[in-house]
């Protein structure tokens, strides 16, 4: 992607989850997420698995009954109408999660299912982030991911326990070593790397983009634009801490990871390149 703008903004959705027990006792969830189309044009809704799997750190018997998405459709960065509100649910959805119970990732195909998806408000129309964005494990390998790249997270946080109804940006740069496994004190986060920005309740599962340099061509060199923007992964949550230091830290879950669970869901043309 050449920049950040409007049509990122609103790649964010908010979600609801809806969960059931053995003895038919509702609870609720809610939290962020995005979009990934592929090459096909088949998109896949992103979001962590603890926002869909409530058994995920603790098993309680819990079943997924519902995911609702609601967010915002601009079609394009100058279109003048501005944004069409969109709200779908998902009936007895089938999230995908990766074999590893210690990666908070879970894929959500949106189009195989289309007799369960249930459109509320709207056309059912979200802006999505291409397949081709995602960042590679070569990518952080070898630097172009690095300490002290910028990083924009769009996402839903609740404030008060109120979410707007627009998505936010929230800014930062990475803080850990993104080539390792993030670690703070005696806590060690496999396939998570660590930035210096805010995150509230409700935005885990936004989308973690990245400045990175561009790999340029002679057609290039005359454009002034030596910049890119990555997808390098999705927003886990803040390292919960108390006082002015409470969620400064964040963790994200790395692209590469995300890439190994979207082509297990199917899709296709997800970048493969390995370190």
């Amino acid at each position: 992607m050449a920049k950040i703008d409007a049509t990122v903004l609103y790649s964010a959705v908010r979600l609801r989850a809806g969960f059931f027990d053995r003895s038919n006792n509702k609870s609720a969830g809610t939290g962020s997420g995005f979009i990934i189309s592929d090459n096909s044009e088949n998109r896949y809704l992103v979001t962590n698995r603890h926002v869909l799997d409530r058994n995920f750190e603790k098993f309680g018997g819990w079943s997924l009954e519902s995911v609702t998405v609601d967010g915002q459709y601009q079609s394009a960065v100058m279109d003048i109408l501005g944004t069409v509100p969109q709200q779908i649910t998902i009936i007895d959805p089938e999230p995908k999660f990766l074999d590893s119970d210690m990666v908070d990732l879970a894929v959500l195909p949106l189009d195989a299912p289309i007799g369960r998806a249930q459109t509320l408000t709207g056309e059912g129309r979200f802006n999505s982030l291409p397949a081709s964005a995602l960042a590679t494990a070569t990518d952080f390998a070898f630097g172009r991911i690095t300490v002290g790249g910028r990083v924009i997270t769009p996402g839903y946080p609740g404030i008060r326990g109120e979410v707007a109804e627009r998505p936010i940006l929230v800014g930062g740069v990475i803080a850990s070593d993104p080539r390792h496994p993030a670690a703070l004190g005696t806590d060690t986060y496999p396939s998570e790397v660590l930035t210096h920005s805010f995150s509230w309740n409700g935005m885990s599962g936004s989308p973690v983009l990245c400045y990175v340099p561009k790999a340029l061509t002679w057609g290039d060199l005359g454009a002034g634009d030596f910049e890119e923007v990555l997808l390098v992964g999705v927003n886990a949550g803040h390292i919960k801490t108390s006082g002015e230091t409470a969620g400064v830290l964040t963790r994200f879950v790395r692209a590469d990871a995300l890439a190994e669970l979207l082509i297990g869901a199917g899709a296709q043309g997800i970048p493969t390149v390995s370190a």
